[in-house]
């Protein structure tokens, strides 16, 4: 019998606890891999964003030389990783340090690396003593470079992941007792009914498990929890995100079982150096920045978007500050986030977690009626009662792909069909260019809004925007919050 112990998207989650709250939380690498038993037959995965996503990266990144992210899955026993998108964030050279820090092969065959310099592998045979071999092939996402800073990716190629994957298991099969694929993506296809949920390349789990003939395909990317499933004659799994669960694989033969395993305690040894860093995080964390003027209550996410986000217009407000665009747009996000008055900067890492800068581009009234139309396919009317749109929640929740704007007036009637529900109510010249300021992800097209990639770039900015939000309030100690309505719905 093989054994397999799996995670992905931990995004630096190293220690078991919440750092929204500050409090113990079972989560974490720490948590997660003190519950993996390796022996004999027994492999322990990870399908990647491992290096980013947490105040513990953030400070890691900052301030040491060392990639102690990699040293946790060392002593965990970690034997392959691929890579997700979010490992290339930091750049070449913090890639490199995670990869040559590692023990684990680092198996992704779309990914080429111009200089030679990074260890990576496209497929691994894994022989157990018994001689039974396993096949291991990565893959990320074919959306990285869309995603990602030029200048991250100078000395890397990313290649066409499916075509990768195909030509590789090829290779392997044949030599192989079980193949395993580890794929940074996630699902184009509802994987019950077929249903086409997205016809871009990001994902192609589906597609995977049709046409190719791994016998089991581990995916993330999406943080999408799906329970073990038989795809095609695949057998695949996917995991929620910030190490809240594992994955525990058994293939005895060719049944395939599996679990997805929640920690079951906050109870772990912490190494003295891993301590020591968590208390200066923990320092930081705590500092006092400033005060608003109101409490931001944590809302739902159909409220927000149905009366509008006290946390988006401060969002905005510091955008605008800062670029001094005519208008600015940010996401509603995932999560659901308050502030009382008092704001420390666990505040701000809790509402804002990933590395974005700013974009501003050069817009006209056409754009921005597209831009609006697409945040108005956010809303959907079933029996008379207004719900939020499949599109946002399958087959990925992504609440991100709605935007708030500030600086500009709109209407979005949800009784009108698609593509003609907004009105722009600020007085705008049709034959004028406008400046817009968003992120950089947004600016990148993504979320269906690729009608931005053709706008010109008026300023980008290397500032990571969660420093930005940091400085306005340590800088003004007390915030007006803007709490302006600029949009109106109608239902």
């Amino acid at each position: 019998m093989i054994k397999i112990y799996y995670t992905t998207d931990t995004h630096g989650v190293v220690l078991p606890i919440n750092y929204a709250t500050g409090k113990a939380s079972p989560q974490g690498l720490l948590a997660c891999s003190a519950e993996f038993l390796k022996e004999g037959n027994t492999l322990i995965l990870d399908a990647g964003d491992t290096i980013q996503g947490s105040p513990f990266t953030k400070y890691m990144w900052e301030n040491l030389d060392e990639c102690v992210i990699a040293e946790v899955l060392n002593a965990a026993g970690y034997d392959y990783v691929t890579l997700g998108n979010h490992d290339f964030n930091y750049g070449y050279d913090a890639l490199r340090k995670y990869v040559d820090t590692l023990t684990a092969k680092c198996i992704v065959a779309n990914v080429a690396d111009k200089t030679g310099e990074l260890e990576l592998y496209p497929y691994y045979i894994h022989e157990f003593a018994d001689g039974t071999a396993v096949g291991i092939v990565g893959a990320v996402t074919d959306f990285v470079p869309v995603w990602e800073k030029p200048k991250h990716l100078e000395n890397i190629e990313i290649q066409d992941a499916f075509t990768r994957l195909k030509s590789t298991l090829a290779q392997i099969k044949d030599r192989c007792d079980l193949t395993i694929c580890l794929y940074h993506g996630g699902f184009e296809c509802d994987i019950a009914t077929g249903e086409v949920l997205s016809t871009t390349i990001e994902n192609i789990s589906y597609k995977i498990c049709k046409e190719l003939d791994f016998d089991i395909l581990l995916t993330g990317h999406q943080h999408m929890p799906i329970e073990g499933v038989n795809l095609f004659g695949t057998f695949t799994m996917q995991l929620k995100h910030n190490a809240v669960d594992y994955g525990y694989i058994e293939v005895n033969g060719s049944t395939i079982t599996s679990q997805v395993c929640t920690p079951a305690t906050t109870d772990v040894e912490v190494p003295a150096k891993l301590q020591a860093i968590q208390d200066k995080i923990n320092e930081w964390l705590d500092q006092p920045l400033g005060t608003f003027n109101q409490p931001i209550a944590a809302e739902n996410k159909l409220t927000l978007a149905l009366t509008g986000s006290l946390l988006a217009n401060f969002c905005n407000q510091v955008q605008l500050d800062f670029t001094a665009a005519d208008f600015s747009c940010t996401a509603l996000g995932n999560n659901l986030i308050g502030f009382d008055k008092g704001v420390t900067i666990r505040d701000i890492v809790a509402a804002y977690q990933f590395p974005n800068t700013l974009k501003v581009l050069a817009v006209n009234y056409e754009i921005l009626k597209q831009a609006l139309e697409r945040v108005a396919q956010y809303y959907t009317i079933a029996n008379g009662v207004v719900e939020i749109s499949s599109k946002f929640l399958k087959p990925k929740v992504s609440h991100y792909n709605y935007d708030f704007f500030s600086g500009l007036h709109y209407t979005i009637d949800i009784t009108k069909p698609i593509g003609s529900r907004v009105t722009i109510d600020t007085p705008l010249d049709k034959n004028k260019f406008y400046t817009l300021c968003m992120s950089d992800y947004r600016a990148t097209g993504t979320g269906e809004y690729g009608f931005y990639k053709d706008c010109k770039i008026v300023h980008e900015y290397s500032n990571d925007l969660q420093e930005l939000i940091i400085e306005y309030i340590r800088h003004r100690k007390t915030v007006d919050i803007d709490s302006t309505q600029y949009f109106t719905i109608r239902q």
